[in-house]
C-alpha cells in the first residue's frame, strides 16, 4: 500500500468518498474502497423500508474509481457489463480491485467489488479519452411507437403504485404507453432542483451521471415488469445485470428523456429487457440487456 488518497465525490448519487487504497502500477492493476455510509440519501428513497445499497450506486463508485486511476483524463463512454452477487447494505465496506487495459483505442477497466461477505459485483467500463466524439447510435428510424392501452392515457397506471421507490430515488416520471408484458415508455425530465446538482460550482459539468441514467431506464423497466405481474410487487425488485449500455450523448438540465424498454424474456422470477433512451436531439443510451430478478425480502437481508 502506498498511501490513501480521497476523492470528492463531484455530480453523483454517493454522497461518501471513494478512497484509493492503490494507486495504478505498470501492469494496469489499483485498488480503491468506500464505506457505505447509512446516512447516503439514497436510502431515503430507495426500498424505504428495506435499505440496499443500489446497484448502480456500486457502479458509480467503480466509475469514480476510474477517474482517479485512469492512465490519461477520460470520460465514460460505455458501460459493457456490470453483475451483481450479493448485496450492500448499511455499513458495508465495498473494496475495489481494478484492472486497466487498452483495447481498440479505448481504455477498458474491469472492476471487482468485494465486502465482508465475498463477491458484491463485478463491472466492466469502457472510457474514450476527455474530448473525443462519442460513439453514434445506429441509424435508423428511431425507437418503434408503443401504443396505449385500449381508452388513452387516462388509464396509464401512476408510478408510484408500480414502484417501491421515493424521493430521492425515483428517477421516473410518467408512463406515456404501455402494453403489459411487451414493452412500455417512460418519461424523466431532468432539472437542476435535483438533489445531485446541489453545491454546483461555476463551470462545473452538468452531465446527468451515467449511472443515474441507467437507474432511471431500469426503474422504468420495472415498472413493464410490475404491470405484467402483480404478484411480484410484493418482493424486492433487484438490478441483476446490465451489459452493453452505450452512452451517446450527455445529458442536460431541461432534458426530457424517453424509455423505450421491450421486454425480451421472462425467466421465473428473472425477466430480461432491452431498449434504448432518447431526448429530443436523438438517442442518448442503448441498452443491450438487463436482467431483473424478484427476490423475497428477507431472504435477502443480512444475518
Amino acid at each position: 500500500m502506498t498511501g490513501t488518497l480521497t476523492l470528492e465525490s463531484g455530480i453523483s448519487p454517493v454522497a461518501g468518498r471513494v478512497s484509493v487504497v492503490s494507486p495504478r502500477g505498470d501492469d494496469g492493476s489499483a485498488a480503491t474502497r468506500f464505506t457505505v455510509s447509512p446516512d447516503e440519501p439514497v436510502f431515503a428513497g430507495h426500498y424505504p423500508d428495506f435499505p440496499i445499497f443500489p446497484g448502480v450506486c456500486v457502479v458509480d463508485c467503480a466509475h469514480r474509481s476510474a477517474l482517479a486511476t485512469a492512465p490519461e483524463p477520460v470520460e465514460l463512454a460505455a458501460v459493457e457489463s456490470a453483475r451483481f452477487t450479493g448485496p450492500a447494505f448499511p455499513g458495508d465496506v465495498l473494496d475495489f480491485a481494478l484492472k486497466w487495459r487498452r483495447k481498440d483505442g479505448d481504455w477498458r477497466l474491469s472492476a471487482t467489488a468485494t465486502t465482508a461477505r465475498g463477491a458484491a459485483a463485478s463491472v466492466r467500463l469502457r472510457y474514450r479519452a476527455t474530448g473525443s466524439a462519442p460513439q453514434p447510435a445506429d441509424a435508423g428510424e428511431g425507437a418503434a411507437p408503443v401504443a396505449t392501452r385500449a381508452g388513452g392515457e387516462a388509464e396509464l397506471p401512476e408510478v408510484a403504485s408500480l414502484l417501491p421507490h421515493r424521493y430521492p430515488m425515483l428517477l421516473v416520471d410518467r408512463i406515456t404507453a404501455l402494453v403489459p408484458g411487451e414493452r412500455i415508455t417512460v418519461v424523466k425530465t431532468v432539472t437542476h432542483n435535483e438533489p445531485w446538482y446541489a453545491g454546483l460550482t461555476p463551470g462545473q459539468d452538468l452531465a446527468y451521471p451515467a449511472a443515474l441514467l441507467v437507474e432511471s431506464w431500469g426503474q422504468a423497466a420495472g415498472l413493464l415488469a410490475s404491470a405484467a405481474a402483480p404478484d411480484a410487487r410484493s418482493q424486492v425488485m433487484l438490478f441483476g445485470s446490465v451489459s452493453q449500455a452505450v452512452l451517446h450523448r450527455p445529458v442536460l438540465p431541461g432534458d426530457v428523456v424517453e424509455h423505450h424498454i421491450t421486454l425480451s424474456r421472462s425467466l421465473g422470477d428473472s425477466v430480461i429487457f432491452e431498449g434504448e433512451s432518447r431526448n429530443e436531439a436523438g438517442p442518448v443510451m442503448s441498452v443491450g440487456q438487463m436482467v431483473m430478478a424478484f427476490r423475497p425480502g428477507d431472504h435477502l437481508r443480512p444475518a
